[in-house]
């Protein structure tokens, strides 16, 4: 059990859940809406296809010997989760496995669309499945400069706007720069893993924004992206379209600051004096999104604005 979860790499999940459950409480803070069934089951099926990418990006980097290629920037974060490598578990096993998650996450979404209107979700769904399998699989985006741009929407938009439309039946432009934020936040998670993988990514033919921007202004491309990501947020402050309360996850901006800044100091230093810059990241999504959850819950209940 142990291996299979360091090949899910379960930690990272916190980037589906923190994307369905945002686009799910939304609707209770805007309409009164919740329906607590579909919420778990878009969890369910959001978390089985988080974990079916994961395998299968292991599956398809140890076919293409990435992984293997990096042997000195190895930690939770980067490099893979080396099950596959150290033949803890078959490739073969790993790519079953991916498959069988993908098949009942798309059940779950079938039933789903079942149940509303049109085929808006079927289309979502399609839309975000072929993404994550093209990231590293179907067409390799990662060899193009679009693998952060597929991790983006994928994570972002895609999964806000259906987990909305999960609830309403409809999909909402007001939800959207929310939806940004959280697809740019997760970006970000991949961008600074990008400085660990940053060779071995070179030389199995992977083309990242690491390799496009160079090592020293990605810190910069670093600090523009949570700019813009938490811009999102104080846009749909100031229209109305977020509750004003939802300013509690400005208090994650001083967190993602001080990865920029650990980030720049340790550029070229060793991977682990440059790992506590990944660490901060991460930890900015998910204090971002544990306030923005607190937020719409106290708007909806409490501070009704």
């Amino acid at each position: 059990m142990k291996n299979w979860l360091k090949l899910v790499r379960a930690p990272f999940v916190s980037v589906t859940v923190g994307g369905i459950t945002i686009g799910s409480l939304y609707p209770l803070w805007k309409d009164g809406i919740f329906h607590w069934g579909r919420f778990l089951l878009a969890l369910v099926a959001g978390v089985l296809l988080h974990f079916a990418t994961n395998v299968a990006n292991d599956y398809f980097d140890y076919l293409s010997g990435t992984d293997r290629e990096n042997k000195v920037a190895i930690s939770p974060f980067s490099g893979g989760s080396r099950v596959l490598l150290e033949g803890k578990i078959s490739p073969g096993a790993a790519l079953a496995a991916a498959i069988l998650m993908t098949l009942v996450a798309a059940a779950i979404g079938l039933y789903l669309n079942y149940i509303l209107p049109g085929n808006t979700l079927l289309y979502i769904g399609l839309i975000g499945v072929f993404l994550i399998y093209s990231y590293n699989g179907l067409l390799k985006l990662v060899r193009f400069y679009l693998g952060e741009i597929a991790i983006f929407l994928a994570w972002g938009p895609l999964m806000v706007e259906g987990s909305y439309f999960i609830q309403t039946g409809k999909l909402s432009k007001e939800l959207l720069p929310i939806s940004f934020m959280l697809g740019i936040l997760t970006l970000l998670i991949l961008f600074i893993n990008e400085f660990a993988d940053e060779e071995a990514d070179r030389k199995t033919g992977r083309r990242m924004w690491i390799h496009l921007f160079g090592r020293k202004n990605s810190t910069y491309v670093h600090l523009i992206l949570n700019i813009i990501a938490f811009g999102c947020l104080a846009y749909s402050i100031l229209s109305g379209t977020a509750p004003v309360i939802s300013a509690l996850a400005f208090l994650a901006l001083p967190l993602a600051y001080s990865a920029f800044l650990h980030a720049k100091r340790n550029v070229n230093e060793p991977h682990p004096k440059f790992l506590p810059a990944i660490i901060k990241t991460i930890n900015t999504y998910n204090l971002s999104f544990l306030l923005l959850v607190v937020s719409i819950l106290a708007a909806s209940f409490i501070w009704k604005t």
